[in-house]
């Protein structure tokens, strides 16, 4: 079943408010709500006395209506009585400032009384909502550590940090070598000794942060499996997901999945932004199950809660395209934000389907209108599923690793992680997006940019799946630190240098903006010409051959990029960051031709595929007509009309062909 619905606030609406609002859900299609995940208040207005009756009538009215419920566990926000009782659960910045309430996720979750109360009212909901048949499933928390507030820096964090490293080291000694602490004096002969990576005259030690942003984000990730395991326990039978977000960087969500029957995220596109950043992220979060939901969708104008900006309104058409890009790129749900822009609170600005005073109006119809291509379109694509060739390695540890440093100005790993997908969704291909200890057999072509941290057993993995007839792309600072974030006393790449057949000889981070220009000597892009900078690495070719070189400056006719053919396979050393048109030609030379070709810039084409079928989703984000060839006539489930060989899409336009 494809599931369509909205974020609704039933503690925020009078009954007199409220009282047209399942009746127009019903006419927009709308089959699921979700609910719950700030009314902790509501449901606990006082210590241990629980209320439920308010929330029962809501969901018996929706199931009336044929509408299911995801409940939400609301532990992002501890009532008042909480933090009045408790202050000591109050997280920390930095800084060292409290993060006080009025807002959400200002509590410490190393706090045990905190603990304890989050696990009692997961407990007593699952309890009361476990058996109730119009409960589907239940999203944990809300955003865990939104707003950056992974990282606490509290006394509880860190006496919970020194337990943390106990556990993984056993001994300061063991401590003291893996973080190199002999540097600047800072070794520990007691657990005590040990401090927060708290603000510091200058830069701290880089295997000490890497430890302590581990830690906040396991501590994100044991506060989810608490909810889980008592989800599991006393509601067995309703699914249990989170509504990640997307290419967050504090908490490493392949550990987190682990914990769901599916992730889920929140979808909020920037319309003057990529429109590929979108699919990026909805790839990122189908990657770990295979499907996932939108738990919350931009339906209106934006909004900022902590500046009280308006947001800008989308296009006609906008909120339908995003609808069916998410469910192209694998969604199986998807639930707007909000069904009513709130009349209180700080998010007034962030608009929902309806407007304040609850009218309906052109986004309602399109939303509408969306429901019920949704509701024609959906069990046609039961079980289908997104069938992938092409894996992205995103790594959190050399995420973090970068985030500390970075290397080169202004570099960013996530930004660089996209510019590789960009340029292979350019070709029509969709993309996994997948961690250091994926199997990679499945896929022909394996991206792995920055991978910085390299342990043996990832360098094995890599191996193994180029001899076995896999293309690998490694990009500059590969194979530069081991686990600890310490530089290995070996010629970079490392553990990959035997595998990528090169060393590199030199590297040049600049800071004014320099540049080189390489040119190509092999390959697909012979006798190109392009400028690199930021950072470039001069290779030395051992049983590598270079396809590209420097063709001025300090490394004049030195490899900038390396091919090494092994086994039935090969691997590319890029050792330059390749400009955006440069990058999608060299890519399109290494991955399979697929049917339809020359895809314009912003159009995309995604396949969804089971026994029964392929479906193929084209959409238009480029805001102006678009053509396309398509290799031949192809039935439009949408319009039931065949289309083709050469269509075109107006702005906003989506096709659904059944080929």
């Amino acid at each position: 079943m494809l599931h369509y619905g909205a974020c609704y606030y039933p503690e925020q609406w009078t009954a007199e408010q409220a009282k047209d609002h399942i009746p127009l859900m019903r006419k927009a299609g709308v089959t699921v709500v979700r609910m719950g995940e700030f009314a902790w208040s509501r449901f606990e207005p006082e210590l241990g006395r629980y209320h439920f009756d308010w929330m029962d009538r809501v969901i018996q009215d929706m199931q009336k209506a044929g509408i299911a419920t995801v409940l939400c566990t609301p532990t992002a926000v501890p009532p008042q009585w909480a933090v009045v009782k408790y202050p000591q659960i109050l997280g920390m910045d930095r800084d060292g400032r409290r993060r006080h309430p009025g807002s959400r996720h200002h509590a410490c979750k190393n706090t045990a009384e905190f603990q304890t109360l989050a696990e009692k009212i997961t407990r007593e909901l699952a309890k009361h909502y476990g058996a109730m048949d119009s409960v589907i499933g239940w999203q944990t928390d809300n955003e865990l550590g939104g707003s950056n507030t992974t990282r606490c820096y509290c006394d509880n964090c860190e006496k919970a940090f020194r337990d943390w490293l106990i556990a993984k080291y056993g001994s300061t000694d063991a401590l003291n070598e893996a973080w190199g602490s002999a540097f600047w004096g800072f070794e520990a002969r007691q657990w005590n000794e040990i401090p927060l990576p708290r603000v510091m005259p200058t830069g701290n030690n880089p295997s000490h942060w890497l430890d302590y942003v581990r830690f906040a984000s396991d501590t994100q990730i044991k506060f989810h499996k608490m909810q889980t395991d008592v989800l599991r326990l006393l509601a067995p039978k309703q699914f249990v997901t989170h509504n990640s977000m997307g290419r967050f960087d504090e908490i490493d969500y392949y550990k987190l999945a682990k914990h769901t029957d599916f992730l889920s995220w929140d979808n909020y596109p920037d319309a003057h932004g990529d429109p590929m950043m979108s699919s990026y992220e909805h790839e990122m979060t189908r990657s770990h199950k295979g499907s996932f939901w939108v738990m919350e969708q931009k339906s209106g104008p934006g909004g900022s809660a902590k500046d009280g900006l308006w947001g800008e309104p989308p296009d006609a058409g906008a909120i339908r395209r995003w609808a069916w890009q998410a469910v192209a790129n694998g969604a199986d749900g998807l639930c707007f934000f909000r069904w009513r822009a709130a009349l209180a609170g700080a998010e007034q600005y962030c608009h929902g389907i309806l407007d304040h005073d609850g009218t309906p109006r052109k986004r309602y119809s399109e939303v509408a209108l969306t429901g019920k291509e949704f509701a024609k379109i959906g069990p046609q694509l039961e079980r289908t599923r997104v069938e992938t060739k092409i894996a992205l390695i995103r790594s959190f540890d050399c995420l973090w690793s970068i985030e500390r440093q970075p290397g080169a100005p202004g570099f960013r790993y996530d930004d660089h992680c996209f510019e590789l997908y960009r340029a292979v969704k350019r070709t029509g291909h969709p993309c996994d997006i997948v961690n250091v200890d994926t199997d990679l057999n499945r896929y022909k072509v394996v991206l792995a940019p920055c991978l910085t941290i390299v342990d043996d057993a990832t360098a094995q993995s890599l191996t193994a799946f180029v001899k076995g007839g896999g293309t690998l792309v490694l990009t500059p600072q590969s194979g530069a630190r081991n686990v600890h974030n310490r530089m290995f006393d070996t010629p970079r790449p490392g553990p990959l240098a035997e595998l990528a057949g090169v060393t590199v000889e030199e590297i040049r981070a600049y800071h004014h903006g320099q540049t080189h220009e390489i040119s190509f000597a092999r390959g697909s892009l012979i006798a190109e010409v392009c400028a690199v900078g930021g950072w470039v690495e001069a290779l030395n070719c051992g049983a590598a051959e270079s396809v590209a070189e420097y063709r001025d400056g300090p490394s004049a006719a030195k490899t900038a990029i390396a091919r090494n053919a092994v086994g039935s396979g090969q691997v590319y050393y890029l050792g330059v960051y390749l400009p955006r048109e440069i990058l999608e030609r060299f890519l399109s030379g290494l991955v399979p031709v697929l049917p339809i070709k020359d895809i314009p810039e912003g159009v995309e084409v995604v396949r969804r595929k089971s026994a029964a079928g392929r479906f193929i989703f084209i959409l238009n984000h480029s805001g102006e007509r678009q053509t396309i060839t398509l290799p031949g006539q192809i039935l439009d489930l949408l319009t039931e009309e065949k289309v083709g060989p050469k269509i075109t899409l107006s702005a906003n336009g989506v096709l659904i062909l059944k080929g």
